[in-house]
């Protein structure tokens, strides 16, 4: 089933061809039945995209040209503005300041703003010899679980307590795919499990779980009581953007009640078998550190730790409650093997040794090299390609490197200066393991304050990861690990942490 409709314009680089870009957009914004005010404001923003690429990303009377291509989903709606022209740094434009602008000085930062206000997402992708791209994401609903239940609907859950566990009934339930009359409930389910700390948003919009589960982008299972067709529990398998290869296993909880009853499990072994018929290689899952539960449910279900991101998301808040001196949840991320996989990897001398252990516990076949800094010379002209993904509300961003020029020091350095301007405090750096001239620049990031956080094997790429802390305090005694290599993983990350120097 197709999920996604894309259309490409290649424009003179011209403001003469503005306005057909912008009823080309239009027309799309209508099939996606935007209201004409969302129309109105994207347009906005993809004016401001545009009118910067003629201005001022080739020389005067340049013959050149642009893409402007628009992918719609049914969840989302983004226009990408793709030039070859000068690269384009955002965290060098100043702010907007409206009294200088009174004062008569030229409004800068003020087309900069506007874009950022007119959609839900921007972001900008520098990609070396690739040329540049400008993202601009509006959704198509924004209808957040909050608007279909009172005040007193969204409270957290009341944990039950039991003197033992033999004063639990046994519930009968089944498992099934997610119908639409309970994507009400698994957003409420969900908001009162996690607060607004989910890392996948997603969750806390029913339409879009619905849209989603018809596209196949999201694979969402449900366990119902047989006596009264209750939702006892929900999981999900991730199946979109970088997760369409190896899906994540996630969007994970169990209503309090009805814990012990063994929902997870059964929604898990109900996910591997879809998995398994779609032909997925493996797959993977976060598991919290606060308590132990998730990860033992994930232990149990045969996922292998191979990562620990230290502060990834926010401690769990709800409305009302205070942080209780709560620091940031650090997550385990485990690892599920589906078919075998045979890999050939690189490591520097200094991380082999754990490497070699993470393959093993996540039983994929590895071999590793160390790599070769003499060969960097032949590199010298690969342009560094970076990609930045930002999530504002969580406070953490993961920066992807797909290929390493001689000067990717200094691109991660700019890129780290404008993310801890804006007060992210996590930051994961994903770098490919199979791409020898990427890992023999793993010492040259690390100089600038990353640190080990593991492996993330993937499918055509495999991930180390490295993770940066932007003033963020971790108590790792407070880091509840379950399984033995977890923490020896765990003393690993924490050797390696220069916080904790």
């Amino acid at each position: 089933m197709e999920i996604k409709k894309i259309s490409t314009l290649h424009l003179p680089v011209d403001l003469a061809y503005l306005s057909a870009a912008q009823a080309f957009i239009n027309e799309l914004a209508r099939l996606a039945k935007f209201s004409q005010k969302d129309i109105t404001f994207f347009n906005v923003a993809v004016e401001e995209a545009i009118t910067n690429v003629v201005k001022h990303a080739f020389l005067p009377d340049e013959d050149a040209a642009f893409d402007v291509i628009c992918e719609l989903t049914p969840v989302e709606f983004k226009v990408i503005i793709k030039d070859k022209g000068l690269p384009f740094d955002p965290s060098q434009v100043a702010d907007f300041s409206a009294e200088k602008s009174l004062d008569g000085d030229e409004q800068v930062g003020l087309g900069f703003r506007l874009m950022k206000g007119s959609v839900d997402q921007l972001s900008f992708h520098n990609m070396g010899y690739g040329g540049k791209e400008v993202h601009l994401v509006k959704f198509v609903d924004q209808k957040h679980v909050e608007k279909y239940f009172l005040k007193s609907e969204m409270e957290a859950f009341e944990q039950p307590k039991y003197k033992s566990k033999k004063e639990r009934v046994a519930i009968p339930f089944n498992v099934e795919l997610l119908q639409k009359k309970q994507a009400i409930e698994i957003s409420q389910c969900a908001y009162r499990t996690y607060g607004y700390t989910y890392i996948m948003e997603n969750i806390y919009y029913p339409e879009r779980l619905i849209e989603m589960s018809k596209s196949a982008e999201l694979i969402s299972a449900v366990a119902v009581s047989d006596k009264n067709d209750e939702v006892m529990g929900h999981c999900a398998l991730e199946c979109f953007g970088r997760k369409k290869d190896i899906p994540e296993l996630g969007m994970a909880f169990t209503k309090p009640k009805f814990r012990g009853q063994g929902c997870m499990t059964k929604l898990t072994e109900f996910l591997d078998k879809q998995a398994v018929e779609k032909g997925i290689k493996g797959m993977f899952a976060k598991g919290v550190t606060t308590h132990p539960y998730s990860q033992k449910t994930l232990m149990r279900a045969g996922f292998k730790d191979c990562a620990i991101l230290i502060g990834l998301s926010p401690s769990k808040i709800f409305e009302g409650m205070n942080e209780q001196g709560a620091q940031r949840e650090t997550l385990v991320l485990s690892y599920f093997k589906l078919i075998d996989q045979d890999v050939n990897v690189f490591s520097t001398e200094k991380h082999k040794n754990i490497i070699e252990k993470i393959y093993h516990n996540a039983q994929v076949d590895a071999r590793i090299k160390i790599s070769d800094k003499s060969d960097m010379g032949s590199k010298e002209m690969v342009q560094s390609d970076v990609e930045i993904e930002v999530k504002d509300s969580l406070n953490f961003a993961n920066i992807y490197i797909n290929d390493c020029g001689e000067n990717i020091k200094l691109e991660i350095r700019q890129r780290l200066r404008e993310l801890c301007q804006k007060k992210i405090e996590t930051i994961n750096l994903y770098l490919d393991l199979c791409d020898e001239n990427s890992v023999n620049y793993v010492e040259d990031i690390e100089d600038l304050g990353f640190f080990f956080a593991g492996v993330f094997p993937n499918d055509k790429k495999q991930y180390l990861v490295l993770q940066y802390l932007n003033n963020v305090p971790i108590d790792y005694k407070r880091i509840v690990l379950v399984s033995d290599f977890a923490k020896e993983l765990g003393e690993y990350v924490k050797k390696c942490d220069p916080n904790q120097k």
